[in-house]
């Protein structure tokens, strides 16, 4: 399972910063080139602004000396980087970095800058070069004045352009670098906003009843139309399926019922005619049970095809004790094999359909004393929380597995699959009538010690 948010923000994120940084590489690659050429242009102009010095700043006496005596040109070693650090500053720390030489062509040292070697700086071979001394790469031009008969050489060293290099990528880096926690941030706010309309989709949907198969109609973006439209097509086959399942389902029990109740009137006959013996019993004995099983279930499915057809509750406030008691009066005489205890208060009152609520309390006490053995103790109990009223039933069955209760408010499921009463529909009618009732049904087993199943329903 993946986010489409997360998803979203990442591939952004991951582009901005591949465009950054694919950019910030060319725009280096770029201003190291222009660097490059433009120190080469100033190392050239520099050099032939030493020959016009040259030419008309020495005489012919003064060259004649410098061939006997070279003339050294001090460069003092500065910390001062900028005139803005000092405004009265007559040294840079860059010009120590810079370096000059004029040499005759007879290899003679006229005009030398004293920070680098006394010694030519290269071969005096017209161009640009390289050279290493004492550690540190040097750019160095070399260039020969026809007209004076000297090279004139002018070096740099190479941490000049380096530095300025590193300035360019650290600027081109620190800005993204710096405004990246607010285009995230941006980013997310964005993806929050534009996602909305999915997250208030999400809650629509969880929000709807499970028997809610009305279409769905609420504003969204054109990408989300299409799945609103595909879900109401799903719901209007779904709701489609369940009307006819449920209109099958009445109507086949409305078709059983008649002839269930002519059976019952033959086999009343039949008893009176066939003469009494164990044979006759027997036969007699399978149709009574094969009838009243049907005619149960012809009444659960009549029961559950009422219920499914609810629209709206009538709801009221209903003594807790009095539909109990109810209840358990519609059961008599089943229930006198076994011993009943009730601890409900008289102050109880639920918000419920008198009607509806005392049919579940009477499918959960048969379904007690169904699975309860005789004699054994049934429970039966109301407490407040909150603003529920719980009422529980316990018995001393076998109780149910876990698996069990997942399953048990399924229709048509049945704990034992070889039980010869019962369709599998009590507990489901049951659970949908107390889900009307926007209450809750809960099954709590013991194994082997019996199943307690509470009802809580909104207290009045």
């Amino acid at each position: 399972m993946y986010s489409l948010r997360l998803m979203l923000t990442t591939l952004m994120l991951t582009g901005i910063a591949l465009s950054v940084g694919l950019s910030s590489w060319m725009s280096t690659r770029d201003a190291s080139e222009q660097i490059e050429e433009l120190f080469d242009a100033q190392m050239m102009q520099t050099a032939k602004m030493l020959e016009l010095f040259y030419q008309h700043g020495i005489t012919a006496s003064d060259a004649q000396a410098l061939t006997e005596q070279a003339q050294v040109f001090h460069v003092e070693n500065s910390d001062v980087d900028t005139f803005a650090e000092q405004a009265d500053a007559l040294q840079l720390s860059y010009e120590h970095k810079l370096a000059f030489q004029i040499w005759s062509d007879k290899g003679e040292p006229l005009i030398l800058s004293d920070n680098i070697t006394a010694q030519p700086i290269t071969e005096f071979v017209a161009g640009y070069h390289q050279k290493i001394l004492a550690d540190e790469l040097w750019h160095v031009f070399s260039y020969y004045s026809k007209d004076n008969h000297v090279w004139i050489v002018t070096a740099q060293q190479d941490e000049v352009r380096q530095e300025l290099v590193s300035q360019i990528m650290h600027n081109a880096v620190s800005a993204p670098l710096m405004i990246a926690p607010v285009v995230l941030l941006a980013m997310l706010l964005l993806s929050y906003w534009l996602f909305k309309p999915l997250k208030a989709f999400e809650q629509r949907l969880n929000q709807r009843s499970p028997h809610d198969v009305t279409p769905i109609s609420m504003p969204l973006p054109s990408e989300l139309l299409p799945v609103q439209t595909a879900l109401n097509l799903y719901i209007n086959r779904f709701a489609n399926a369940l009307a006819r399942e449920r209109r099958f389902s009445a109507d086949a029990a409305h078709e059983l019922k008649t002839p269930l109740s002519v059976i019952k009137l033959h086999q009343d006959g039949l008893e009176e005619l066939i003469p009494p013996s164990q044979q006759a019993k027997l036969h007699l004995a399978a149709i009574n049970s094969g009838v009243t099983r049907l005619s149960h279930t012809v009444e659960q499915l009549l029961l559950l095809a009422r219920v499914d057809s609810i629209e709206e509750l009538t709801l009221g406030r209903s003594h807790v004790q009095t539909m109990v008691e109810e209840a358990l009066n519609q059961l008599m005489p089943g229930i006198t094999d076994f011993e009943w205890a009730m601890a409900i208060p008289s102050d109880l009152y639920v918000a419920a359909d008198h009607f509806y609520i005392e049919l579940v309390l009477k499918n959960l006490l048969e379904n007690a004393c169904k699975y309860s053995p005789k004699e054994s103790l049934i429970r039966i109990s109301a407490t407040r929380n909150a603003n529920y009223i719980d009422i529980g039933i316990t018995d001393n069955g076998q109780g149910m597995t876990p698996e069990q209760i997942a399953n048990a408010v399924e229709r048509f499921y049945r704990v034992n699959e070889n039980e010869g009463t019962g369709a599998g529909l009590g507990l489901s009618i049951c659970h949908h009538i107390v889900e009307l009732h926007r209450g809750k049904l809960t099954l709590t087993s013991r194994p082997q010690a019996g199943l307690t199943v509470t009802v809580s329903l909104p207290a009045a």
